[in-house]
């Protein structure tokens, strides 16, 4: 059962029941007999985690998002007290119920693989665009230390044919024209319009031109916080990761 509050803290992973801790996306991501347990409950209760690994990813803190949002929870993807409670209301609903298979999943475990064997280089011209580069660069390394997704910030050598370069704008920025732009509005569709600019790229890499392509992001409004900024270009990097982490998948010359 779910205790009542939480009332252990500390970073090692190990020891923990579910209910102990604040658990939430970061990097090196949570892991433990308790991310275990909220993945069995949130897929039980028709929030697919795409299965129980026990570790806290990205797939994890987006089914997390849509079970508050449908019990009425702030969406803030972080299982705290108020999570909890509500896991432990619906405790007969999950326990030792079957999990939700969801197919998507298998495209976001094969990512590991696409990240080692394409080179792409996430880059922004303003800070909120370099801000969501980083965070997508920082999923990308705790996915698979091999990973040869990096930011501009980050890169240690020049680019060259064999990578793509994904250019981060904010939507009504002027950009150049005649390079694959990805409008990211639709979820939903985003991986495919992802994989149809990188095609187009190639196309663009076999005439010699810069394998380039574009991605459109709304962005937070002018007024918002600091800390508001910084949790939505963390936000875009995980929709951005969660969607279309397989699609970067292109032809070396």
């Amino acid at each position: 059962m779910i205790p009542q509050a939480i009332h252990r803290e500390g970073e090692a992973n190990e020891g923990f029941e579910l209910g102990e801790r604040l658990l939430y996306l970061r990097t090196p991501y949570f892991s433990g007999k308790d991310v275990e347990q909220l993945q069995t409950a949130l897929g039980a209760l028709g929030f697919a985690c795409g299965g129980v690994s026990g570790t806290f990813g990205a797939y994890t803190e987006g089914a997390l998002r849509k079970f508050q949002l449908n019990m009425g929870l702030v969406p803030d993807g972080i299982a705290g007290v108020k999570t909890y409670a509500t896991l432990r209301h619906l405790h007969n609903a999950w326990q030792d119920k079957p999990q939700i298979e969801d197919r998507a999943y298998m495209g976001f475990a094969r990512a590991a693989d696409v990240l080692e064997n394409h080179a792409v280089c996430l880059f922004g011209t303003e800070e909120y665009t370099r801000s969501v580069a980083s965070n997508m660069s920082n999923l990308a390394m705790a996915t698979n230390p091999r990973s040869k997704m990096v930011s501009a910030e980050t890169l240690l050598v020049p680019p060259d044919a064999n990578m793509l370069l994904a250019h981060i704008v904010r939507s009504g920025r002027p950009y150049e024209t005649n390079v694959p732009r990805v409008v990211c509005d639709d979820p939903q569709v985003l991986g495919r319009r992802i994989a149809n600019a990188v095609d187009a790229a190639n196309e663009a890499a076999e005439a010699g031109r810069p394998r380039r392509i574009v991605l459109e992001i709304v962005g937070p409004g002018v007024d918002e916080s600091v800390a508001a900024i910084e949790r939505a270009a963390h936000h875009d990097a995980i929709r951005f990761w969660t969607h279309s982490a397989t699609r970067f998948k292109f032809k070396t010359v």
